[in-house]
């Protein structure tokens, strides 16, 4: 699923495409297709994210809400490509740009001024990505949640908007916090390490498009013949390969329905929790 960072990168691309400008329009999905004549000749004024949903503003006072759940994706390309062969949610086309929903199958129409209460957003905690959001607001928000474990509240939208899966491992790996703590257990310096992590963390995947490690250490990772995937985490799908720091094993485990991946010894995992016994 794609978590915050893509979401907004998504949400940018959009804006920039089409927004102020005239379009032609195609709503193909039953809930989204009501709404095709009353949105005759309006125009995008803005596209934004929230956490992981996306909300497009027109000029009507109409907003769509879009969730891209596992399978949806935005795509921004020219009128003239190829449409791609998946399920068409929407097309917004400009005579330049094109900006067409696949797969999604979370909708909802609101008004502008109403988007905080849609049932979704009304949960969110702070978001992450907002620019307002400071390494103080985050801590103070992980610390209204003691009894969370740190890989379950990363994970939690209404903790903190915007993080997902690899993200949740990538910063209880930089943080060098075992993700089976308690929030609660923290002292002030590591709960404020950790809030400083999802900051950096969080921003450092957005600017660079996924890239979760050091620049110098994923340019060093490419040069040595390593893909855009394999060089882009420190820990994230890297189970059975050596830490990029000790040389200890990445190992595995599942922990709310969702893999999770640690150093068993940059994070002092230890003793060796249950999802991790071999």
């Amino acid at each position: 699923m794609p978590e915050g960072p893509e979401i907004r990168r998504a949400a940018q691309a959009v804006h920039r495409g089409i927004a102020g400008k005239p379009l032609r329009m195609t709503l193909a999905h039953p809930v989204l297709a009501p709404m095709e004549r009353a949105l005759r000749g309006a125009i995008v004024e803005a596209v934004s994210a929230r956490s992981k949903a996306m909300l497009t503003r027109f000029s009507t006072g109409d907003v769509l809400y879009s969730h891209n759940q596992l399978y949806g994706e935005w795509v921004v390309d020219r009128p003239d490509e190829p449409l791609r062969s998946r399920a068409i949610r929407l097309v917004l086309e400009t005579t330049s740009k094109r900006a067409v929903l696949y797969s999604a199958t979370d909708f909802a129409w609101l008004r502008h001024g109403d988007e905080d209460a849609h049932p979704y957003i009304a949960k969110l905690g702070p978001e992450v990505l907002d620019d307002a959001t400071t390494v103080r607001d985050i801590a103070a928000r992980l610390a209204q949640f003691p009894r969370r474990r740190i890989a379950e509240a990363l994970l939690d939208q209404q903790v903190l908007a915007g993080l997902g899966n690899y993200l949740r491992s990538e910063i209880a790996f930089a943080a060098k916090l075992n993700p089976w703590r308690r929030l609660g257990e923290l002292g002030e310096a590591e709960r404020h390490r950790l809030a400083k992590t999802v900051h950096d963390i969080t921003r450092r995947s957005f600017r660079t498009e996924g890239v979760c490690v050091p620049t110098a250490l994923y340019r060093a990772q490419r040069q040595q013949g390593a893909n855009f995937e394999a060089a882009r985490f420190f820990v994230f799908d890297r189970d059975q390969r050596p830490c990029r720091e000790c040389g200890a094993t990445i190992e595995r485990a599942t922990l709310g329905g969702r893999k999770l991946f640690v150093c068993v010894a940059c994070q002092d995992v230890f003793p060796l929790p249950d999802e991790l016994r071999h």
